[in-house]
C-alpha cells in the first residue's frame, strides 16, 4: 500500500476508581459511582490531565504509539460503499455494511475496488431493513438484519444463502464454524449456529436492566477473546461481561469507568455518560473499549456542539484489569485488527475506513488477534 501520511498518537493513563455508570431507564434503580472524577472544561485541557495521570503501563512506558495512516476506503468521494455499520475482513478482502442502501460490499484491500455488492432495503430475500455487523466465516459471512430480525448468511462471491429468523440481533461472530449472535429479545443473551444456520444452543444472562432496550440499534457490542469466551458491552450500562459459550456462565469481566460531568437540574452534563461505542482485541492482544464522544469544549456529544477530532479508548488485560487508556485521532466508532494493521472508522469523515500501519513503538502479536 502507498503510505499517505505518518500521526503521532498518545497514549495517556486515567487514574481512576471503578465505577458503575447509572442507568439511564427511570423506572429502574440507578448504580451509584463511588468515585467522581472532575471534568475539564475544554478537551484539549481533558487529555492533557490524562497524559500527566501517571507512567502507562505499555512495554516502552513511553506513552506513545506510533501509527502511519495507509490508506482510506469508501467515503462520499470514493465509493464502492458511502457509510460504515459494520465490516469484516478474510485475506484481502473487506466486506462492509452500507446503510445508505442497505448493502453488503465486498472490497479489494489492494486496489480499493467493489469486488461484488448485493442487498437493497426491503423485507425478502435478499434485502436488508437495518442492516448492521458483520461477520467473516469459514464459509459463510454472516449480517445482521435488525428491524427484519434475522441474520442473513452470504456465500463468499456474494450468493444469499440462508436466513436466520432471530429478534433484534446487535452483533455477530465466528467461533470457527459456530455463529454467535448477540440479542437481548431471546431467551439467552448469547445464540449459537451451524454454517447452515441450524440452532445450536444459546447460553448467557445479562443484567437485567438491560432487557427493556431490545430495539435500540447497536445497544450491544462483542469480540471473541483470545481464550474462546466472548466479551460483551452495552452502550447503556458501564461494564464488561464475558459469556463463556463451553460453560454457559457469565461473569462480569471488568467495570468500564469514564470522567464524571456534573449534575445539573437533575440531569447530568460534561463528558460522562453510559455510553460505550465498540470492543475490540488491540495491537498487543489486549481488550480495548471506545468511550463515548465528547465535543470540543469537553461536553458530551448529545449536548450539541462540534465533535471533538479524538476518541479516547479504555484498554484492560485479559484478567480483566484496566492497564491505561489511549488517544485516536478522529471521531472513531468502530476499530479491528486485520494481518498487523488497524482499521478504524470515522463516523464524521463520510463513513471511511482507514487503514493504519502501526509503528515501531509497538509489538503486534498478530497469533493473538
Amino acid at each position: 500500500m502507498k503510505l499517505i501520511a505518518g500521526v503521532s498518537i498518545s497514549i495517556f493513563l486515567l487514574v481512576i476508581s471503578f465505577s458503575c455508570g447509572e442507568n439511564p431507564a427511570p423506572e429502574t434503580e440507578a448504580v451509584e459511582t463511588e468515585t467522581a472524577v472532575e471534568q475539564p472544561d475544554t478537551l484539549s485541557q481533558w487529555v492533557s490531565w490524562a497524559e500527566e495521570s501517571g507512567d502507562g503501563l505499555w512495554e516502552d512506558n513511553s506513552h506513545r504509539i506510533q501509527l502511519l495512516e495507509a490508506e482510506v476506503y469508501g467515503g462520499q468521494e470514493m465509493p464502492p460503499f458511502f457509510n460504515v455499520e459494520g465490516f469484516s475482513f478474510s485475506g484481502d478482502t473487506m466486506y462492509v455494511s452500507d446503510p445508505s442502501d442497505q448493502s453488503l460490499v465486498a472490497v479489494s484491500l489492494t486496489t480499493g475496488e467493489q469486488l461484488w455488492k448485493v442487498g437493497e432495503p426491503g423485507e425478502g430475500p435478499g434485502h436488508f431493513n437495518g442492516i448492521g455487523e458483520v461477520a467473516v466465516g469459514n464459509s459463510r459471512i454472516a449480517v445482521c438484519d435488525m428491524f427484519n430480525n434475522r441474520i442473513s448468511l452470504v456465500s463468499s462471491s456474494g450468493e444469499f444463502m440462508t436466513d436466520i429468523l432471530i429478534q433484534c440481533p446487535f452483533d455477530v461472530m465466528w467461533k470457527n464454524d459456530t455463529l454467535c449472535v448477540l440479542s437481548l429479545v431471546e431467551e439467552k443473551t448469547l445464540n449459537m449456529y451451524d454454517v447452515k444456520g441450524e440452532f445450536l444452543g444459546s447460553c448467557g444472562e445479562l443484567p437485567e436492566e438491560l432487557k427493556y432496550l431490545n430495539y435500540i440499534n447497536r445497544h450491544l457490542h462483542g469480540v471473541l477473546a483470545p481464550d474462546g469466551s466472548i466479551l460483551v458491552i452495552s452502550r447503556f450500562l458501564s461494564g464488561i461481561w464475558k459469556i463463556d459459550p463451553v460453560t454457559g456462565t457469565t461473569d462480569l469481566f471488568a467495570e468500564t469507568v469514564f470522567p464524571q460531568g456534573e449534575i445539573i437540574n437533575d440531569l447530568q452534563s460534561g463528558a460522562w455518560m453510559v455510553l460505550c461505542r465498540d470492543i475490540f482485541i488491540g495491537p498487543d492482544g489486549m481488550v480495548n473499549v471506545i468511550l463515548p464522544m465528547f465535543t470540543e469544549d469537553g461536553g458530551r456529544l448529545s449536548d450539541g456542539g462540534e465533535p471533538q477530532m479524538t476518541t479516547a479508548i479504555h484498554r484492560y488485560n485479559m484478567n480483566g484489569e484496566y492497564l491505561d487508556s489511549w488517544a485516536l485521532n478522529g471521531t472513531v466508532g468502530i476499530a479491528l485488527m486485520h494481518e498487523g494493521q488497524l482499521f478504524t472508522v470515522d463516523r464524521y469523515a463520510d463513513g471511511v475506513v482507514i487503514a493504519h500501519v502501526i509503528g515501531p513503538d509497538v509489538t503486534c502479536d498478530t497469533n493473538r488477534i
